[in-house]
This record gives C-alpha cells, sequence and structure tokens, in this order.
C-alpha cells in the first residue's frame, strides 16, 4: 500500500480530500499565544473572526513529533509513503520532515518513503496532489510517483490578489511605507510561488484591475489546455469568486471549483483575496513526452 501525505498548505477540491490513500499533517497558527493545528483545530471562518478584531496570527511549521508519529505508523505496518512538502523556501516543515525520516530508518531500514518539495503552496500543490492520487489508483510504484511530482511541479501556476497590504506588512514582506502608500492608492498586489518563494508579481489599483490582472496572466500560460480542473482560491467575498468563475467560462474552461485558502496561508495573506490555480500542460503530456525522451 502507498499513502500520499501532505500537509495542511495543501488546499484540495472536495472529491480529493478524503481520498483512502490520502494523509495530512498540519502547520500551526499561533493566535494570542495559543497555537492550533490548521484544518484542525481551526477553520478558516474561525481564524477570520479573529483577524477581523485586528488580531495577527503569527504561523509555525509542522510539529516534528507528528512526523514522527506518522512514518513511524506507516513503517510498522509495511505502507509506503510519499510526502508532498510546502515548499522548503518557506518552511522548515520540508527540512524537520527529511530529519525526522532518517532517525525513523535507523530504526525501521526497510521503511520505504519519499518526500518531495513541491516548491508550491496552496492550491497549486492541491494541483500536484490530485495527480499524484491519481497515479496511486493506477497502481503506479512509489518511485514513479516521486519521479512524476518532480516532472509536473514547474507546470502548475497560482496567481492571487490582495486587497490589503497592511498584512503583507505585518507578515515582514513589504516596508511600512509601501503599505501606507499601498492602502492611500488601493494598490492591489498579485503574488504568486515562484520557484517556491513567494513573490508579488505585480500591483493594480483597484480590484477589478487585479482580476483583470490575473485573468490576463491566466490566459497567457494556460496554453490552450482548457480541459482541466481550475481552482479559484479564496478568502472573503465570494462575488470575486463568481467573477473569476464567468471569465474562465468565456475563456473555454469548464470545469472549475472554489476552493477556500488554508489558515497558515490566510495569516500571510489577509482577509480578502481571491486568486486561481492551474496547470499549463496536461500532466498525462509531461509525463508521456519525458518517458519517450
Amino acid at each position: 500500500m502507498i499513502r500520499l501525505l501532505v500537509d495542511s498548505m495543501c488546499d484540495l477540491p472536495k472529491d480529493f480530500a478524503n481520498h483512502p490513500n490520502l494523509d495530512m499533517v498540519s502547520l500551526n497558527v499561533i493566535i494570542e499565544g495559543v497555537a492550533y493545528r490548521d484544518k484542525r483545530e481551526i477553520d478558516l471562518d474561525g481564524m477570520n473572526k479573529f483577524m477581523a478584531r485586528g488580531i495577527v496570527p503569527t504561523t509555525s511549521q509542522v510539529n516534528p513529533g507528528d512526523f514522527l508519529e506518522y512514518f513511524e505508523d506507516c513503517a510498522k505496518n509495511n505502507v509506503e509513503c510519499l510526502y508532498l512538502a510546502f515548499t522548503s523556501k518557506l518552511s522548515g516543515s520540508y527540512e524537520t520532515s527529511c530529519l525526522i525520516l532518517k532517525e525513523v530508518k535507523e530504526k525501521y531500514p526497510a521503511f520505504n518513503c519519499r518526500i518531495v518539495d513541491s516548491l508550491h503552496s496552496g492550491g497549486s500543490i492541491g494541483l500536484i496532489a490530485v495527480e499524484l492520487l491519481k497515479l496511486v489508483d493506477q497502481g503506479k510504484d512509489l518511485d514513479y510517483l516521486a519521479a512524476a511530482a518532480k516532472k509536473i511541479i514547474p507546470h502548475a501556476h497560482f496567481y492571487f490578489s490582495i486587497e490589503d497590504l497592511n498584512w503583507l506588512y505585518m507578515g515582514g514582506r513589504v516596508s511600512k511605507g509601501t503599505a501606507v502608500v499601498g492602502g492611500f492608492l488601493k494598490i492591489h498586489p498579485i503574488v504568486s510561488v515562484e520557484e517556491g518563494e513567494l513573490k508579488i508579481i505585480g500591483k493594480s489599483r483597484g480590484p477589478k484591475k487585479a482580476q483583470k490582472t490575473i485573468i490576463d496572466k491566466t490566459a497567457e500560460n494556460i496554453a490552450g489546455y482548457l480541459d482541466q480542473h481550475v481552482g479559484i482560491a479564496f478568502n472573503g467575498s465570494m462575488k470575486p469568486v463568481e467573477e473569476y468563475d464567468a471569465a474562465l467560462r468565456l475563456m473555454g474552461v469548464k470545469h472549475i471549483e472554489p476552493v477556500p485558502i488554508g489558515c497558515v496561508l490566510a495569516a500571510h495573506l489577509g482577509l480578502q483575496g481571491t486568486g486561481i490555480y492551474f496547470f499549463d500542460t496536461a500532466p498525462e503530456t509531461i509525463l508521456e513526452q519525458t518517458k519517450n525522451n
């Protein structure tokens, strides 16, 4: 048996969130000195109530003990696993999991496990995880799964707009001056995780222009691969989600699903934001091309 392990930075569509071969470990959200396991002990609505009161959450990586418990349980039960980790450039979870796995393998040398750095966040990790679960269902072995993940990772994209620059300031992503001026001018930054790092890739004045920028970047990079399930990430109002849905359908995309972002991501991006995640090439095509090469 092969199990896919993700962490709570992976935002999955409903049809795959309860897949029988899927497990999750949580990063932590710390609110007023109390640590909550993301998606287990606190959900997005619950955290937004704190943030609406001006409380700024902080976050921390997956507890080492959670990795230890999971890997040992798999080892004892002869279960193979692949951990698809939140980008190592934004969290220590990947490095911690590697250290814990090394410790577990000293005790259980036959334990077969792979750890893959997704270099992504949120919905784009979910895209990759869905493809891996499909391969698990097809009976692919662990080495194939790990190799497949690394091949499709560069082809996932996630663009997200933020309404309030103060959250980026409080998270250390922009300066106080930038946040003040940006708020006055109604600047909406467009962010993306590129090569594992959270980057501001554009700035638009007002929400409509920000949405248009994201739609344009999606149209530019989706490369005609319209027969895929495109995700709309959101926190806050559903009106932008409806507008993205309409724009994607005009583009020719038929399979669209809104998925709320996780608490850890919301802690850094704020109370209101929306985005789109998608592949630029069909994963089956990527794997077929690399096999032939």
